[in-house]
């Protein structure tokens, strides 16, 4: 009788990162908001299948109601490309492309 195998996730073959939220539920969020240390609600690791941060991200909205998506690298900068999926097609963002504000 032949055992079934698990099917592995992406996660498990390392071609997705794994999401690991800072805080896993909202009484970790509201005990950080009571320590006035609120800058990293919402802030999601991205682990490699090492288990080190590749990159943190979070979205915030802005004043203009525009929102952004804050990408903070653990790694090298130039391994770190981001990818905009929309209806209307794809737009790459290449670190060497990329400039500071």
């Amino acid at each position: 009788m032949a055992q079934s195998q698990r099917e592995l996730s992406p996660y498990d073959t390392g071609a997705r990162c794994e999401p690991k939220l800072w805080q896993p539920n909202g009484e970790a969020v509201t005990e950080v908001m009571r320590s006035g240390e609120a800058e990293g609600i919402g802030n999601v690791d991205f682990t490699n299948d090492e288990g080190s941060t590749i990159v943190t991200v979070h979205v915030s909205r802005s004043d203009d109601g525009m929102y952004t998506v804050h990408l903070m690298p653990m790694w090298s900068d130039d391994q770190v490309r981001v990818e905009l999926h929309r209806k209307m097609g794809l737009a790459v963002i290449e670190p060497c492309i990329s400039r500071p504000v």
